[in-house]
């Protein structure tokens, strides 16, 4: 999924969740949705301003892996009959998206990745830890080894730069 791409932004339970409360599955897949949806704008966004072809490799894999968990995740949202509406896509907690290319961007692409998929690792395990519904669970599962490779992908580019 970033697989899931970059950029979950929120916590997958959402604020008013109490711990003991297990995800709801359209709220889940919605986040998802969203999620991979930045990480195809961010990995576009690597490849055309990033300067390093680690840079432009690291988008385009976001770009490959996030299109790919996308139809996972819509493809469970169509058979549990979920709406997954599409919210805009923020690509990264430090405005990366305002940075024209050159090493800056490279730096701060890379530093927004690691904090992105830092959050997305615990967000993910968190809802697939406290779901109920077998399917969601599966899917969670299935993308979080991604989720985990592009975190130590991103922490290997920032060391990098």
């Amino acid at each position: 999924m970033l697989g899931m791409g970059a950029c979950l932004g929120a916590c997958l339970f959402g604020g008013a969740a109490r711990a003991a409360d297990p995800p709801a599955t359209a709220d889940v897949l919605s986040k998802l949705h969203n999620a991979n949806l930045t990480g195809i704008e961010a990995g576009k966004l690597a490849q055309d301003n990033g300067r390093s072809k680690a840079t432009k490799d690291y988008g385009k894999m976001l770009v490959t892996d996030a299109t790919s968990a996308d139809q996972q995740v819509m493809a469970l949202a169509k058979e549990e009959m979920l709406d997954v509406s599409a919210g805009t896509p923020v690509v990264g907690s430090n405005s990366v998206a305002a940075l024209t290319a050159g090493w800056t961007f490279d730096r701060r692409f890379a530093r927004t990745m690691v904090d992105d998929h830092k959050k997305q690792v615990a967000d993910v395990t968190a809802a697939r830890d406290h779901t109920t519904d077998a399917k969601l669970k599966n899917l969670l599962t299935d993308v979080l080894p991604t989720l985990q490779k592009h975190e130590s992908m991103a922490e290997t580019l920032e060391k990098a730069k």
